[in-house]
């Protein structure tokens, strides 16, 4: 696996938590679907530990994965939460039913 790889993931993670934290669906989606062959390349490639700068690169990129995990259960979690109180604001006695 190349540096370049390695760099390419990197700035597609950063892309996708830039987005998440606009909380803009539309680059959402661009930035994740950016996100595919990028790491269907690496899996091809399949090394993960040339050297120790990349494997450390590796694990930083990892916790900007975790990053992004959250932001996305945080973002189910709001929408949650307008579903139900819009449906409140329409009269609704019951919850409305969300699923994640």
């Amino acid at each position: 696996m190349t540096s370049d790889l390695v760099s390419r993931l990197e700035q597609g993670i950063e892309d996708l938590v830039s987005a998440l934290d606009g909380h803009d669906p539309d680059r959402i989606v661009v930035a994740a679907s950016a996100l595919q062959p990028i790491i269907a390349e690496m899996t091809k490639a399949g090394v993960w530990h040339e050297s120790t700068a990349l494997r450390n690169q590796l694990l930083v990129i990892a916790k900007r994965i975790e990053g992004a995990r959250f932001r996305v259960n945080k973002l189910t979690d709001l929408n949650q939460l307008r579903a139900i109180n819009l449906s409140h604001a329409l009269g609704s006695t019951k919850s409305t039913i969300y699923k994640k």
